[in-house]
């Protein structure tokens, strides 16, 4: 196994939780007019307007939107987070973020975990995990061979068996079991 470089880490459910989840993109997957495809809200750079409009629930607009600032506002780290990444820069690994995400959370994310090296986030790159084009730009924005990077994250078919099929190191955080970063960074950081 080669040393690790650079760690990748998932946004969601592994850096970052939620406190409230009112989910304001369910609206838009069950809009009776036109649904839209979870896969749209994930790989297009748009505002969730214009997919509200697009989808025929832009009169739903406003509860929508207050819907959507509760649950940003309510983002926090999970407490080992800040801790984690202190870590990992001392050792002197290269640290980005890759999810899927739509439009809305990129600011966020870059708020709660900033400076890192890189972002790969979907709605910017037009594609979702597992593709191999999310883990194929996380390592290139990292200047690394993908058998140099290790991917961290709560999907075992996103965040391990995809980065794995890719040639990257992988490994799987269960939170519902108990694991923290602490647990699956032993050894690394």
């Amino acid at each position: 196994m080669n040393p690790v470089r650079a760690i990748v880490f998932d946004a969601f459910g592994t850096l970052i939780r939620y406190t409230t989840r009112p989910a304001p993109y369910e609206c838009l997957l069950r809009s009776d007019e036109q649904p839209v495809d979870r896969q749209a809200c994930l790989t297009r750079d748009v505002p969730m307007a214009t997919l509200a409009i697009e989808s025929g629930v832009g009169d739903r607009l406003d509860v929508m939107e207050a819907d959507l600032a509760e649950e940003l506002t309510g983002l926090r780290l999970f407490p080992e987070v800040p801790d984690t990444l202190a870590k990992a820069r001392a050792a002197g690994l290269r640290v980005a973020v890759c999810s899927n995400l739509a439009h809305a959370y990129g600011p966020a994310v870059r708020s709660l975990v900033p400076g890192l090296d890189a972002y790969v986030l979907s709605y910017e790159v037009g594609v979702t995990k597992p593709h191999q084009t999310m883990y194929r730009l996380a390592c290139a924005e990292l200047r690394c061979a993908p058998a140099d990077a290790l991917f961290v994250g709560d999907s075992k078919r996103c965040d391990f068996e995809g980065p794995k099929a890719f040639g990257m190191q992988a490994r799987w955080l269960d939170r519902r079991g108990g694991q923290s970063l602490h647990d699956v960074l032993a050894g690394v950081i």
